[in-house]
């Protein structure tokens, strides 16, 4: 692959044994696996554009909006990180046709295992990729609800006993659990959760395996900020998650970095 300068969003995947990840330069689809075992560098130009936009901006919000956008895009509602907050079954959105297409829709409350069973809601449509962005080495889908709100009104309730953070450390170093328990937490659900919501639970639920394309994980991880060390060069060993993993042990989160505008360079 010849040097490209593009601005970074979250890659791409593609479930598969391994998964396989993309990278978007305008309309080319660039196949990130086939850069695993070569060295590559990645080099901040020190440009930043709107995801949505594409206004350049000295600063971006919520992964990857300029403020205006932050601000009134439906896509960086409050509801996307705190689903809970979603008013769209009231009338109440930014964009009522957007939160028709992505709130009043079927919803999933699941649980995902790395290093800990956590707990986590999506749109139906987003199965498996949701688990896929976490670096999940498996889930289960636990109950399905008619929106958005009401799956972040399980997803609070079920907090209580399951956290909801992937811890990326421990993911992007394989501690993952031998048995992550998917049966014995799945048993407790009628006693946790109010018997109102027992008729969105879902029986014989399939625990599903995620496989990544990773060739070794480093034994310690240290994440890059571009914005503090605006280049990162190494041989690639593996991606999982939103992340690319080097051979040293330096690890870039992509999607964090969605808007930066970078040029990447394969030796």
């Amino acid at each position: 692959m010849e040097a490209i300068q593009l601005l970074l969003d979250k890659m791409d995947t593609e479930e598969g044994q391994p998964i396989r990840y993309f990278l978007i330069h305008e309309k080319e689809r660039i196949d990130v696996n086939a850069l695993l075992g070569k060295t590559i560098k990645i080099q901040y130009t020190g440009n930043q554009y709107c995801i949505r936009c594409g206004r350049k901006s000295t600063r971006l919000f919520g992964q990857g909006f300029c403020y205006p956008c932050f601000t009134t895009a439906p896509e960086a509602e409050a509801c996307v990180l705190h689903p809970e907050l979603c008013r769209a079954h009231e009338g109440i959105a930014r964009d009522m046709e957007f939160a028709q297409n992505h709130c009043l829709i079927d919803h999933y409350v699941y649980l995902a295992a790395t290093d800990q069973l956590k707990v986590g809601v999506t749109r139906h449509t987003q199965i498996p990729t949701r688990w896929i962005d976490q670096g999940a080495a498996s889930a289960v889908m636990i109950a399905r609800t008619p929106n958005r709100y009401t799956a972040g009104c399980m997803e609070v309730i079920l907090k209580k006993f399951f956290p909801d953070k992937t811890n990326w450390r421990s993911m992007l170093t394989n501690k993952t659990m031998q048995d992550p328990g998917f049966n014995a937490a799945i048993e407790k659900l009628p006693i946790l959760l109010p018997s109102e919501w027992h008729i969105y639970l879902i029986t014989n639920q399939t625990i599903t395996k995620l496989y990544y394309p990773v060739q070794a994980y480093p034994d310690k991880v240290s994440s890059i900020d571009l914005l503090k060390v605006p280049e990162i060069s190494g041989k690639l060993i593996g991606i999982r998650g939103q992340y690319l993993i080097f051979s040293d042990g330096q690890v870039i989160n992509i999607r964090k970095h969605s808007g930066f505008e970078v040029r990447i360079e394969v030796g």
